[in-house]
């Protein structure tokens, strides 16, 4: 909960001082569409409880994001595009293609947005042997992938903004656990698995990059 309350927080924040900011310093060129590009980086924190078989455990994958958007803007407020990017796990990765769509609340030097991203998430890397402590492997199978956000862009020089927001992640893939049965000889679980749920994974955290054109 301190983590939520924390991009709330945050969210609040920079959306206010966007507006206020906003509203005193007139964007005066003359509108044209156009393609544009983004460049972002993020770090994002696993949230909720993870159930499996008899067990559940907290999650708290951290998770290390870069990517790279390319779209097209319209007009001052709505642009779609493609996004590629790369998601870092503690012990696997994950390869993301999606559709973005990006709403722009205020044709001004500095506005509040909305963004959303959509789609398939591939398998970079995943490690073929459980975690130490809890004797599960995350994040082993490639799944959908949707992210969105709410933040601000503000405008650093003509074809320049910054970009931030608070993010949310979910990605579909599989946790990997074994069952030790009665009758079994050894406990091989801290080498190996037997079973695998599909789990929605959810993460919160900040993104921060540029849009450039």
């Amino acid at each position: 909960m301190k983590k939520i309350a924390g991009i709330l927080a945050f969210v609040c924040l920079v959306l206010t001082s966007t507006a206020l900011f906003g509203q005193n310093m007139q964007n005066t060129k003359h509108y044209r569409s156009h393609f544009v590009y983004m460049t972002t980086g993020g770090f994002n924190s696993g949230v909720g409880t993870l159930h499996y078989g008899n067990s559940k455990m907290q999650n708290k994958i951290p998770m290390f994001s870069v990517n790279q958007m390319i779209g097209y803007q319209f007009n001052p407020y709505v642009s779609l595009g493609v996004e590629l990017g790369l998601d870092v796990w503690k012990h696997t990765a994950f390869i993301p293609v999606a559709a973005n769509l990006t709403v722009e609340f205020m044709d001004r030097v500095a506005t509040p947005l909305w963004y959303m991203n959509a789609g398939y998430a591939f398998k970079w890397y995943v490690s073929s042997k459980p975690e130490k402590m809890t004797h599960v492997i995350h994040g082993a199978k490639p799944g959908l992938h949707l992210n969105t956000g709410i933040g601000a862009k503000v405008q650093i020089k003509e074809k320049l903004h910054l970009f931030i927001a608070a993010d949310y992640k979910v990605q579909h893939t599989t946790l990997q656990y074994s069952v030790v049965n009665p009758g079994d000889l050894y406990d091989y679980s801290s080498i190996t698995t037997n079973r695998t749920d599909k789990k929605f994974y959810h993460f919160i955290g900040l993104r921060i990059g540029f849009m450039y054109w």
